[in-house]
């Protein structure tokens, strides 16, 4: 498929800082923890005995999709980021259904339409967040579902007010000297909610969960490895009930398309 991209100005791809986007994900136990969780909630899909067209929008370097291809689905990874996408190759050189491509979210063309879109860890790092998901269910099935998983502002703000950091939680969560790796756009999940239910009339919301609702307000760190096994079963037990799931620092929808 020939290249298209489509880039605004503060949309953010990780070029330059691909193994560290890696290792920052994944070999960390918030990052662990973060796709474990994930895979908890998204184990009925991967696990479905009917082979799924799958497309893993901003997918990065592979790792849900090395998940979905191992379960027998055929997967399309696609991202703006050749460096992550490089990272992804290596990960996904034993798997004979997935591609991959590199191609930006805005500008994803195909002719199907998929059963399953991912879209994990997106939102926070683009512009026009609600623009991602207008298009995203563009080219996913009628009957088909998203998986969308994003940066959760309230939980940044507790999480904030927690250590003091008063100034910053006035600045609006701005950082005066922005980290490439922390995300600067992060989204309320109500009104990620409320915008699907007011545009999508048709479309049913199926699963809500905060991801991370307890791992990271630890007071002592070093609890986050020692008793790693316990914090995931606790994340599993209550990261989809009220209240606990509004403190996940991530958010997480399956939204099925009418």
């Amino acid at each position: 498929m020939k290249e298209r991209k489509i880039v605004t100005p503060t949309d953010t791809f990780f070029n330059g800082i691909a193994n560290k986007f890696d290792n920052n994900i994944y070999g960390t136990t918030k990052g662990r923890l973060r796709h474990q969780v994930l895979l908890h909630y998204l184990s009925g899909l991967i696990n479905s005995k009917i082979p799924c067209d799958v497309l893993d929008a901003g997918g990065g370097t592979g790792m849900m999709s090395l998940e979905f291809a191992k379960a027998g689905h055929n997967v399309t990874l696609c991202d703006g980021s050749e460096e992550v996408l490089d990272i992804a190759k290596q990960r996904l050189v034993d798997t004979t259904n997935t591609r991959i491509e590199k191609i930006d979210i805005l500008s994803l063309n195909y002719p199907q339409k998929f059963d399953l879109i991912l879209c994990h860890a997106v939102l926070e790092w683009v512009q026009e967040p609600l623009v991602i998901i207008d298009k995203l269910f563009t080219q996913l099935r009628k009957d088909g579902r998203l998986s969308l998983s994003f940066f959760n502002r309230d939980a940044a703000l507790f999480n904030n007010a927690i250590w003091g950091n008063f100034d910053y939680i006035d600045a609006g969560l701005k950082a005066r000297n922005q980290v490439r790796l922390n995300p600067h756009n992060a989204q309320r999940p109500n009104d990620i909610i409320q915008y699907i239910n007011d545009k999508y009339p048709t479309y049913t919301i199926e699963h809500k969960a905060g991801v991370r609702c307890f791992h990271d307000y630890l007071q002592d760190r070093n609890k986050q490895v020692v008793e790693y096994d316990k914090i995931l079963a606790l994340e599993m037990k209550y990261g989809a009930t009220e209240p606990y799931m509004w403190l996940g620092k991530y958010f997480h929808l399956i939204i099925q398309k009418g």
